[in-house]
Order: C-alpha cells, then sequence, then structure tokens
C-alpha cells in the first residue's frame, strides 16, 4: 500500500502490538514527507493496530512487551519531556502535536451535531415589529412610568435563568467536560475558536429572551476559557511569550463579558438617575404651582373686596394679570355683582305692582359668557356665579303673578 520504508517502519512499530507517541511520531512524520493524507494514515495505522492486537490475543505465547506506557522524548535532544510541557526544557525545541487539528475539529463537529437535534418549535423567536402609533403615543405621554415599567421586568426577567433546552444541556455538558490539547498549537487553535464564541450584548437588546441565553453561553464558554488557562499555566511554564498570548486572548473574553454586565447596571443606573430626575423637576413643578396658586388665590380675595366696594375697574385689572382660571372666577363675579345690582332695582316696582316693567326688565337682564365654550374647566368656573344669577332671577320672578312671569334661562350655561 505504501512504498516498501513505511511499510517496514509500521511492521517494525506495531512488532509488540502497540504503539508509543515516539513510534507515531515518527511514523507521521514518514508519512507526511511521502505527501500522504494524515488523516487516512491514522485511520490505517489504528486498523492495522486493532489487527495486530486480535492476532496477540490469539496467541497464548505471543512475547510481552516491556514497554510501560508512553515516554515523551524531545525529537531533537532525546530528552525526556515533562508532562503536559510544550517545549523541551533542555534544547527549547517546541513539540508539535499533528492530532490536535483533527481533535478540536471534532469537538466543534460534535456541537454541531448536538446542534441539528434542536427543536425548531422551543426557540421561536417573534420578528413581528411591536412600534406602532400606539406604542410611540404612550412612550411620547407616559415615558416615565414606561420607564419604570420596562426597568422592574427587566430585573425580574433577569432574575429568572435563560430558557434551557436538553439539547442545550447536551452541549453544555460536552463544553465543560471535552479535553483540552496539551500542546501548543492545540491550546492557541482551541483558545482562540472557544474566545469567538463569547458575544458582546447591544444597549437595545438588554432585555430581550435572547439576550439573556447568550449571556448564559458566555459563562459557559468563559468556564472552557479558564480551564484551558489552568492547562495553559502548566504545560507554557517555560514558554512565557506563548503564555502571554494566551492571557491577552482570556482577558479579552473575560473584559467583554464584564462590559456586558457593566452595561446592565448603566442602565438601570441611567433609569435611577433618570427617574430621580423626574422626581425632583416634578417636586420643584408642583412647588412652583402650590405658590402661583396661592399668591392667585390671593389676588382672588383682593378683587372680591374690591367687588364688594364696587371697584369694578380695579379688580378688571387684577383679573388682567393672572391666569386664565382665576381670571375667569373674578370677571364672573364681577358680572354678578353688576346684575345683582340691577336685580335690586326691581324690588321697589314690585311693590308697586309694575308687573310688566319687571317681567321686560327680567328677560333684558342676561349673562354674558366669558369662558370659552370648548374648555370645561374654565366653563364649570364660571357656572358657579352664573347659577347664583339666575337663582336670582327665579326668586324675583317667582314673585309674580303666574300669568305676568318671565321666561328665565336654563340653570346650565
Amino acid at each position: 500500500m505504501y512504498n516498501e520504508k513505511l511499510e517496514r517502519l509500521i511492521e517494525l512499530a506495531l512488532a509488540d502490538g502497540e504503539l508509543t507517541e515516539k513510534e507515531k511520531q515518527v511514523l507521521f512524520k514518514n508519512a507526511e514527507a511521502e505527501g500522504i493524507d494524515l488523516d487516512e494514515f491514522e485511520i490505517v495505522l489504528e486498523a492495522r493496530l486493532f489487527e495486530k492486537t486480535n492476532d496477540k490475543n490469539s496467541q497464548s505465547a505471543a512475547p510481552h512487551s516491556d514497554k510501560l506506557g508512553d515516554v515523551r522524548k524531545c525529537p531533537a535532544c532525546g530528552a525526556i519531556a515533562e508532562s503536559f510541557a510544550t517545549k523541551c526544557s533542555d534544547c527549547g525545541t517546541e513539540f508539535r502535536n499533528i492530532e490536535v487539528s483533527s481533535s478540536v475539529i471534532r469537538f466543534f463537529e460534535k456541537l454541531d451535531e448536538i446542534e441539528a437535534t434542536r427543536d425548531s418549535s422551543f426557540y421561536t423567536q417573534n420578528t413581528s415589529s411591536n412600534i406602532n402609533l400606539v406604542t410611540i403615543a404612550l412612550w411620547l405621554f407616559f415615558w416615565p412610568f414606561l420607564i419604570f415599567f420596562k426597568g422592574l421586568q427587566f430585573i425580574i426577567n433577569k432574575s429568572k435563568p435563560a430558557k434551557w433546552s436538553t439539547t442545550d444541556a447536551r452541549k453544555e455538558e460536552l463544553v465543560l467536560n471535552y479535553p483540552v490539547p496539551v500542546s501548543k498549537e492545540g491550546i492557541l487553535e482551541f483558545l482562540t475558536l472557544s474566545a469567538s464564541k463569547i458575544n458582546t450584548a447591544s444597549y437595545f437588546s438588554l432585555f430581550s429572551e435572547q439576550t439573556k441565553y447568550k449571556n448564559t453561553w458566555n459563562k459557559i464558554w468563559l468556564k472552557k476559557i479558564e480551564q484551558i488557562n489552568s492547562k495553559a499555566s502548566i504545560s507554557m511554564k517555560s514558554d512565557t511569550e506563548t503564555y502571554s498570548e494566551v492571557l491577552t486572548i482570556v482577558e479579552s473574553s473575560r473584559s467583554i463579558t464584564k462590559e456586558n454586565n457593566r452595561k446592565v447596571f448603566k442602565v438601570l443606573g441611567g433609569m435611577v438617575i433618570l427617574l430621580i430626575a423626574v422626581g425632583i423637576c416634578i417636586g420643584i413643578s408642583n412647588k412652583l404651582n402650590e405658590n402661583r396658586n396661592s399668591n392667585y388665590a390671593s389676588k382672588v380675595k383682593s378683587a372680591e373686596k374690591l367687588i364688594e366696594s364696587e371697584k369694578y375697574d380695579e379688580a378688571e385689572a387684577l383679573a388682567a394679570d393672572i391666569d386664565n382660571d382665576h381670571s375667569i372666577e373674578i370677571r364672573s363675579k364681577i358680572q354678578l355683582a353688576k346684575l345683582t345690582e340691577q336685580l335690586d332695582t326691581l324690588e321697589p316696582l314690585i311693590q308697586n305692582k309694575e308687573y310688566s316693567k319687571i317681567r321686560l326688565a327680567l328677560e333684558k337682564l342676561r349673562w354674558a359668557r366669558v369662558s370659552n365654550k370648548s374648555d370645561y374647566k374654565t366653563k364649570d368656573i364660571e357656572s358657579v356665579s352664573y347659577k347664583i344669577f339666575v337663582e336670582k332671577k327665579e326668586a324675583i320672578n317667582n314673585q309674580l303673578p303666574e300669568r305676568k312671569r318671565a321666561v328665565i334661562e336654563s340653570m346650565y350655561l
């Protein structure tokens, strides 16, 4: 199958039914030199080893091997290498394992195989947009309450674990329990691919279930990265330069997860500060309104005294210097006072039984509206004085004979 030299080496290596690490290195080195596919060569080698082992078990008088385990030696100087070392402590030669890439590839292939078993309906994402005119209107008018509600909702959701399926549990077990390579290339390759699985969180999706799910996986991958770091600290004791590269990748992964957590606290802190600011503004606004209303109420009392003294022009001047609500109140009271004066002049006519004049006067006396019809608040304020005026008209009208009575307007303005 292979050239005579390689076949001879395979035969010698498998003569005792065992294959040491040193023998593997020699065989793979020669196979690589011949341009043979190493994955294919590994399969052939394992198959021949399996056949040799079966032959050995079938022979009762087979020779016993005197090899005790795998002893790793430096291919350059022959010195025995320490366990997990990536560089020879005697001559500095780096140890390279040609099985590394296939080991890492198998790991991610297994992850993909497990992912393929996921129930697609377990994580059904709602992709429809929730932004519409109603949502915009709610945020415009009730944003302080919505911010508080969203913050509370986020805290509650944050305290709950992410939605976790059987597939996720199997993947988590594989990630945490898969062995870390001991060679320099294996550690760097495994570490780099694991670090690429760490996701950064966006400020716009901190409240989403998907972000919580990704953060859970970030923690799992960070645990794996810490495992790789622990293995690297042992394997690279004499290779500080390579270990510094490992630490750089590890610190980068740690910083991403820390930054994700900082984003959460920034958003929550911003919400708290905003709510405090809104509370302070509302408090200041209420205090200013209270002082302003107190000042307006004082002016209304002053206007009432002027009205009692029949100083209507001065009362009108006060009405022009305050807000619309209190202005309507003062102007309504001024009009009530003036109309009351005219009603009082009708009392002597009642005694003289001049009913026709009284009726004509009552029908001429009409209330002049001072508030806006569409403004229900000022309308209610004006209605107080208006009802008093109508009641006084009815009181005089009721003193007339029924046939002589005037038509009085409604009690409603």
